[in-house]
């Protein structure tokens, strides 16, 4: 039996070296041309495999690009309550909140231009909701009963955005030092807008959380 448990576990490895070139050869090519311009032979050309051979992996090109995103989105790690897990104090909070985000963004500058052309497309779509609701819910936790104050969620979407960071880090700014300027003027704008007894009609979190995106 020693052998033939060999020759299954040798074919594992090998099945599984496919998949990875076939996943790699796929987001090279979304990175090139896009999610909508990728075809599946172009895919087999750079992995050096059939058209069969993915298909068999993944079922159709929609299952690629599940499994490219499901790879993606797995090393990305969005931020979610989590992060604020044992904040002692509304400032923590805006702080790890600011921090995470940040960090979150330069984490998919190497990848998100591979899918940005494409948003529309149902399987991007898909998990541009799964993500717009994991913040929403980051975005609550953080603000609380100010989550759906117009001041702070305008404020949290000008400011909490890859634009501005980009714009701070191109002014000369550290990564740290972006996320200590934007963390303060929150605390600063939450304390003010919570001395003022700010009151405003809530919002769906999902969309709250689109539009701050």
């Amino acid at each position: 039996m020693a052998p033939r448990t060999y020759n299954l576990g040798r074919r594992a490895e090998a099945a599984t070296a496919t998949r990875e070139r076939i996943l790699e050869a796929a987001l090279a090519l979304y990175h090139e041309r896009g999610v909508a311009a990728t075809t599946l032979a172009e895919v087999a050309r750079r992995a050096d495999v059939s058209r069969g051979t993915i298909l068999h992996h993944f079922g159709s090109a929609d299952g690629l690009l599940d499994a490219v995103l499901n790879q993606v989105v797995t090393g990305l790690d969005y931020p979610d309550e989590r992060v604020q897990a044992g904040a002692a104090t509304q400032d923590e909070r805006i702080r790890r909140y600011v921090d995470a985000m940040f960090r979150f963004y330069v984490r998919s500058e190497a990848d998100w231009p591979a899918f940005s052309r494409d948003l529309d497309h149902p399987v991007v779509k898909a998990r541009e909701a799964e993500y717009y609701a994991t913040v929403g819910r980051l975005f609550a936790a953080t603000f609380g009963d100010l989550a759906s104050d117009r001041v702070v969620g305008a404020a949290v979407r000008a400011f909490v955005n890859y634009m501005p960071l980009h714009d701070l880090r191109a002014a000369g700014l550290s990564l740290d030092e972006s996320i200590d300027v934007v963390a303060r003027t929150l605390i600063a704008l939450v304390r003010q807008r919570r001395a003022a007894g700010a009151d405003s009609p809530p919002k769906d979190a999902e969309q709250a959380s689109k539009e701050r995106a």
